[in-house]
């Protein structure tokens, strides 16, 4: 399966201020295959910025639960 991610922070529709924004969330495979890479759109895809995996990395082909990812990046 594709990769499946979901955006844990901020919350949906939440004013964010100025400056640095630190986006966090989770991701899964499936298949018994681990998340290698999480991107993420502040733009609505026309720019991509690679998260930061957090936490140890699985076993290969035991990667049967979620992984945390973060991103920080800057906000107009």
């Amino acid at each position: 399966l594709p990769v499946q991610s979901a955006i844990t922070h901020p919350r949906p529709g939440a004013a964010v201020p100025a400056g640095e924004l630190t986006v966090k969330g989770y991701a899964w495979s499936g298949g018994g295959r681990e998340v290698v890479r999480v991107d993420v759109s502040l733009d609505g895809g026309r720019t991509w910025r690679v998260a930061q995996l957090l936490g140890e990395r699985p076993v290969p082909g035991r990667a049967w639960a979620w992984a945390l990812w973060e991103l920080q990046a800057p906000v107009a």
